[in-house]
């Protein structure tokens, strides 16, 4: 840091110039972030845009098994419970994964 008055390095802490006496004041904090409706509005496309593709791939995913425990009802619907549990879960993992990112 530097004195204002005479622009002589100034100790951190000083409250007074060592070489003029100017009582040294202390600099403004920096501007917060300009939060550009822009980059907000890309991040929300993006973040909209996982999601999307997200949930496509659930639905398709979701739909393989439902055919598969059409197709032997006795065995695959518990496996295929099981798998919709997780699907389910990995889903909303990646929602709050998206929704942190924000």
């Amino acid at each position: 840091m530097f004195c204002q008055n005479c622009g002589k390095p100034v100790l951190v802490g000083a409250s007074k110039c060592a070489s003029c006496g100017s009582a040294i004041g202390f600099p403004a904090p920096p501007p917060p972030p300009d939060d550009d409706i822009d980059r907000i509005a890309e991040n929300l496309k993006r973040a909209a845009k996982e999601l999307a593709q997200s949930a496509a791939q659930l639905s398709k995913r979701l739909s393989v098994e439902a055919e598969s425990a059409a197709k032997n009802p006795g065995a695959s619907a518990k496996r295929a419970a099981g798998r919709v549990a997780k699907e389910l879960d990995d889903l909303s993992k990646e929602v709050d994964r998206v929704l942190q990112n924000l």
